[in-house]
């Protein structure tokens, strides 16, 4: 038996016990992760008591602890880095790389790799890649976040079109001016029109530039939908002679891509209207 399934007896007591006591799962999870020394796993074992909790957590209770996330490492998150940022003028912007990771692992239940750094993001190889509109505008009061998919080899560049699902994060304000979370599940196998223009991106400017041997590594970059709209397609290309036509990639209402996860603010409180 590993260090990480000693603990499975335990966590699938304190969830029963949850259950019947009707506590609130961010307590209880707050007791089963405050009595497992996570930091003392190693990354196997870390996967693994993810993987255990992700699996007998309800729909209803992992919605729960996204909207817990997302309070507390995005609202409060800004108003706290706010306040630093009246009395420094330094950015207020908060990294959501890794908030993304935790936010699809709790809405897909497929946990991560247990560590920073290379590799996938999801243990099923899937890809999450996230853009932040929030307090991020440069000094010509513009803001241009985008989904990047870098690559250093040309076996990287290709693995694109076979990722078992890449999941795209945006966080933005909605029209009303509140902050807003969607995730985008995209099945790049299924999806021609997105599929077709990264083909095309590779025969044009990847395989070239690795052929060259001058570059060290490509990056493929998807706009996402603009802030303060109703804009359910990503963006590719500037029309300009030397790069690629305008292209609007559907993300809604089409093979290959799907709408998993819509959250707002509204009065202070993170409102799920799909899970």
């Amino acid at each position: 038996m590993s260090k990480a399934e000693e603990y499975f007896s335990y966590i699938d007591a304190e969830h029963a016990k949850r259950k019947a006591a009707a506590e609130s799962i961010r307590n209880t999870m707050q007791t089963i992760t405050s009595n497992i020394p996570i930091r003392t796993f190693n990354v196997e074992d870390k996967v693994k008591i993810a993987s255990k909790i992700l699996s007998i957590l309800s729909v209803e209770e992992r919605k729960e602890l996204a909207t817990q996330l997302l309070e507390e490492q995005v609202s409060e998150q800004r108003e706290k880095l706010n306040h630093w940022s009246a009395i420094t003028a330094q950015s207020s912007q908060i990294d959501t790389g890794y908030i993304a990771q935790h936010l699809v692992s709790l809405q897909t239940q497929i946990a991560g790799q247990g560590m920073r750094g290379k590799g996938d993001d999801l243990c099923d190889g899937s890809e999450v890649k996230s853009a932040n509109f929030l307090d991020s505008l440069d000094k010509k009061g513009a803001t241009a976040p985008r989904w990047n998919f870098t690559a250093v080899t040309r076996q990287i560049m290709e693995r694109f079109l076979e990722y078992p699902a890449v999941y795209l994060l945006s966080m933005d304000l909605n029209t009303q001016g509140c902050f807003r979370t969607r995730i985008w599940k995209v099945d790049v196998t299924k999806h021609t029109v997105l599929r077709e223009r990264y083909k095309e991106w590779m025969n044009v400017l990847g395989y070239p530039k690795f052929a060259s041997k001058k570059e060290e590594s490509v990056n493929f970059q998807l706009f996402p939908p603009h802030i303060r709209t109703e804009e359910s397609f990503a963006r590719h290309g500037n029309g300009r002679k030397n790069g690629f036509t305008k292209l609007e990639i559907p993300l809604e209402n089409c093979e290959g891509s799907e709408l998993i996860f819509p959250a707002d603010e509204v009065d202070g409180k993170i409102i799920i209207s799909k899970f």
